[in-house]
């Protein structure tokens, strides 16, 4: 398993992705987003997944982008 953010558009979308992640029993926590990224709303959701589950917390026109984390280096995921 490996941690992952997801950055969005705009505050709206963190707040309806958090509720799904609740409504699951997933583990997260919303935070700023890291300095060394740029994009969206300032909010990120942060997780722990399976890269193949990812995917399954993305919502077309609400999430921006998708990132692993390892330490304070983040890939973005599907470029």
């Amino acid at each position: 398993m490996a941690e992952y953010l997801l950055l969005f558009h705009n505050t709206p979308g963190v707040l309806q992705t958090r509720k799904a992640m609740q409504s699951a029993g997933i583990a997260f926590r919303v935070q700023d987003i890291p300095r060394q990224l740029k994009g969206g709303c300032g909010l990120c959701i942060r997780f722990h997944s399976e890269a193949e589950a990812v995917n399954r917390w993305v919502t077309p026109g609400v999430t921006e982008a998708i990132y692993r984390c390892d330490g304070e280096e983040f890939t973005r995921v599907g470029e």
